[in-house]
């Protein structure tokens, strides 16, 4: 089988921890290279994870015809500038989430990729494992009757003082780092934007949240209750409910990976289920298979500046009291 052909920009902890495990079990992808702002950096990472070739610049390894697609895992602040710079030099663009972090910036790079004929899609990875897409299709088919609500967290404790998370200058804080999970799941299972949002958040001495909690109301009647953070560590996931019962997904955003289970309780039967693939493996395989065959992607910018533009309504309302603010 043909494989796809990436190269990594960076070497975050994300890309070795995650990204290159989950490749090395995909059928139509592989890692061939991996790119440092230090050669010798570079060539360390590339002989510890077996690939073959290390550039000591970005702009090298795009330069470089023997990749076709680029990873980037970069601090938020930067992906659109290394992904416009992949898009320039025919590169299919895979980026960590967010995307980018306004919901124009996430337009206009899906613009650029399309001018350049090469495909782009943000990383959000829970999306692509069966029990999430079995849960999305259930959800949106009807299956909990209706006039569903959705509580959801995603929280860590960050122990390094110095972490890129904690950096205003490159876009950190607790929602643009786990939070944007909370929010793509909630528009996601419910197909709709939110009309508007209230949020209130702690913030770290550096300025950005570290700490995060928002109601979301939709026009539908539909509501939402996100919670985030960078400063204590529970059990991160999802429950949706409405009148037939209740959907949770415990370590719902690592279903696989973090080996989590889903509890559904549906007119008084309740099952739980547990899958052991590997959501990363899954994500990288549609990713590669819409290069490769040519086939459209399931998530598109349009759908990441969907995301932005409620995470930007969030932050507003928190720096203004949890004033409810319009998305």
């Amino acid at each position: 089988m043909e494989k796809l052909k990436f190269g990594i920009l960076g070497s975050a902890g994300i890309a070795w921890k995650q990204f290159i495990p989950a490749i090395a079990l995909a059928k139509n992808a592989e890692i061939i290279a991996v790119a440092s702002r230090s050669a010798e950096k570079s060539k360390d990472f590339a002989e510890k994870y077996h690939i073959p070739l290390s550039f000591g610049s970005y702009e090298d390894l795009l330069q470089s015809k023997e990749i076709q697609a680029v990873y980037i895992p970069l601090p938020n602040r930067l992906h659109k500038e290394w992904a416009m710079k992949a898009f320039n030099a025919g590169k299919h663009v895979l980026c960590e989430k967010p995307l980018a972090i306004t919901p124009e910036d996430c337009l206009e790079m899906g613009r650029e990729a399309e001018k350049n004929h090469v495909l782009l899609m943000e990383a959000f990875m829970y999306r692509f494992h069966p029990l999430n897409e079995q849960i999305i299709r259930n959800v949106q088919s009807g299956i909990l009757g209706g006039l569903e609500t959705i509580q959801t967290c995603h929280s860590f404790l960050l122990k390094d003082p110095n972490n890129i998370r904690l950096s205003a200058e490159l876009a950190g804080g607790s929602l643009m780092d786990v939070g944007c999970y909370c929010v793509n799941v909630t528009r996601t299972l419910f197909n709709e934007e939110p009309e508007a949002v209230a949020a209130v958040a702690h913030y770290h001495p550096n300025g950005v949240d570290d700490q995060m909690n928002i109601l979301a109301k939709f026009k539908s009647g539909r509501s939402a209750q996100l919670s985030c953070g960078l400063t204590s560590d529970y059990p991160s996931g999802y429950t949706i409910s409405g009148r037939k019962g209740y959907i949770h997904a415990h370590y719902g955003f690592h279903l696989g990976v973090s080996n989590g289970t889903v509890t559904q309780k549906i007119n008084g039967v309740e099952s739980i289920l547990k899958d052991p693939s590997n959501e990363y493996t899954r994500m990288i395989e549609h990713f590669s298979d819409c290069v490769l065959n040519q086939k459209p992607l399931r998530y598109t910018a349009a759908e990441a500046a969907g995301n932005m533009a409620f995470i930007q309504a969030a932050l507003k309302s928190a720096e203004n009291n949890g004033e409810w603010t319009e998305v």
